[in-house]
């Protein structure tokens, strides 16, 4: 009786440090999550035209309009410029390391193609 309790014991105390093992190894499931968010460039507009994110997250610009288009923020690039993204092509990532308002423009084509990207401080749990 003695065996098969100290055998209970001992498959559940191997059964608990298997598990706690598993839980200390998974990290947070959005940081695993590395994939820019994608802004698509129209005709003269950029889709969404504000645009929602977390400090650290990424941001493409997909070229889907007919000509050439830049996503440069309207601190004179300062913050991010994408250079000329070509019809068909997609920026390099821009990752956005503080929180705030970033509003952009297309350089090409002037303010007249705007958009907004909020960025919000990852919540602390």
């Amino acid at each position: 009786m003695r065996y098969l309790c100290r055998s209970a014991i001992s498959a559940a105390f191997s059964l608990n440090c298997a598990l706690f093992c598993f839980a200390s190894n998974k990290t947070d499931d959005t940081k695993l999550d590395s994939t820019p968010i994608t802004v698509t460039m129209k005709s003269m507009s950029y889709e969404p035209k504000r645009l929602e994110i977390h400090v650290g997250d990424s941001v493409v610009w997909t070229n889907k309009a007919f000509t050439t288009h830049t996503a440069t923020s309207d601190d004179d690039g300062k913050t991010f410029d994408t250079g000329e993204v070509e019809r068909g092509k997609s920026s390099k990532p821009v990752t956005f390391a503080t929180a705030g308002e970033f509003k952009y423009h297309c350089t090409i084509h002037g303010k007249a193609m705007h958009s907004t990207i909020i960025v919000k401080a990852v919540e602390s749990k």
